[in-house]
C-alpha cells in the first residue's frame, strides 16, 4: 500500500501500544507509521519488534502544551515513501481493514477521506480483544455521516466531520494546502481549518466503507476548562479567516460556566476556572455524545 499512518504522541504509550497492534494484525499493512513524539514518555519500546511497516519518530519537542499543527506536519514531512497520509489520534487504532479501505479510496479520488469512528467503553480494549467485540459495544457519533455498504461516497457539506481523530488525504493535495496552519498554538480548531482550506481549494470529502477506527476510552476534560484561553485563541484564529466560530458546543459551556460572555459577534475570557471547576469537567465516563 501507499499510505503513511501518522499520529502524535505524549505519555500514552499503553494506548499508542494498541495501534501498533492493530496495524500488525490488519488485512493490509501501511506503508509507513510516523510518531510525532510532543514530549513524555519514550515511545521506542512500544515500537519495537519487526513490522510489515517502516517505522520512523520524530522528536517534536515538548513544552506546556502540544504543538498539534507543526508536530502533525513534522510527521507528514517524516513519511518519506507514502503518496497517502492517515492522520489518527494516538488514542484510536483502525479496523483491519481500514487502512486498506482509505488507500483504496485515495486512488480512486481527490478527497479527504473519512470513515466511522466509534467510541469504546472502559475496559472495552482488553489482551483478548476482538473486532466484533468492539463493534458490539462501541458508539458511533450521532452526527457524523454514515459510511456506505460498500466504497466511498460523497458527503455535502462534510468539511465540519474533518477531525484530527481520524481522517486521510493525498500527499499532493495536503502539501498543495501547505499542511495544517501552525500559527494555530492553542487548542483545537487547527483541524477544521485545514478541511475549510481545503474545500475552498475545491476539495470534497467522501465516507469510505470499512475505514472504521475505535476511540479508546480514557478520562477527558468536557468542556476542557484547562485549556480555555488556548481554545479561544485557536478559536480566535479560525473566526478572522473563516467568519464564523468553531467549536461552538465547547464555547456554549464555557459561556454556561461564566468562564466567557458573548459581545457582539466576539467571545470575551471573563475569568479563568477555579481548581473546583477543573476538577469537576473531568470525566471518567464520557457524557452522551452531542449531535
Amino acid at each position: 500500500m501507499t499510505v503513511a499512518v501518522l499520529t502524535l504522541v505524549r505519555n500514552r504509550n499503553r494506548l499508542l501500544a494498541r495501534l501498533v497492534e492493530a496495524l500488525d494484525r490488519a488485512d493490509g499493512a501501511p506503508a509507513e507509521l510516523v510518531v510525532a513524539r510532543a514530549g513524555g514518555e519514550d515511545p521506542a519500546p512500544v515500537l519495537a519488534g519487526v513490522h510489515r511497516y517502516r517505522v520512523r519518530v520524530v522528536d517534536v519537542g515538548g513544552g506546556d502544551r502540544i504543538a498539534y499543527s507543526a508536530a502533525r506536519n513534522a510527521a507528514a514531512a517524516a513519511a518519506a515513501i507514502a503518496e497517502h497520509l492517515l492522520f489518527v489520534d494516538a488514542d484510536t487504532f483502525p479496523a483491519a481493514g481500514a487502512v486498506e479501505a482509505v488507500d483504496g479510496a485515495l486512488r480512486a479520488t481527490d478527497a479527504i477521506c473519512l470513515g466511522e469512528i466509534l467510541y469504546l467503553p472502559e475496559g472495552a480494549v482488553d489482551d483478548g480483544w476482538t473486532e466484533a467485540d468492539l463493534v458490539a459495544v462501541g458508539r458511533a457519533h450521532p452526527a457524523r455521516p454514515r459510511p456506505p455498504r460498500r466504497g466511498w461516497e460523497e458527503v455535502a457539506d462534510g468539511h465540519p466531520f474533518v477531525w484530527g481523530t481520524c481522517f486521510g488525504m493525498r500527499r499532493t493535495s495536503f502539501d498543495a494546502l501547505g499542511g495544517f496552519d501552525e500559527a494555530f498554538t492553542g487548542y483545537a480548531g487547527e483541524d477544521t481549518d485545514l478541511a475549510f482550506r481545503a474545500r475552498d481549494a475545491g476539495v470534497g470529502v467522501v465516507v469510505v466503507a470499512g475505514a472504521t477506527v475505535f476511540h479508546q476510552h480514557h478520562d477527558v476534560y468536557e468542556p476542557p476548562v484547562p485549556q480555555l484561553r488556548a481554545t479561544i485563541a485557536n478559536a480566535r484564529r479560525f473566526r478572522a479567516r473563516h467568519g464564523w466560530w468553531p467549536m461552538g458546543g465547547w464555547l456554549a459551556d464555557f459561556e454556561a460556566l461564566g468562564l466567557v460572555r458573548r459581545d457582539g459577534d466576539d467571545v470575551v475570557v471573563v475569568r479563568d476556572p477555579t481548581p473546583a471547576e477543573i476538577v469537576a469537567a473531568r470525566r471518567t465516563v464520557a457524557r452522551a455524545l452531542r449531535a
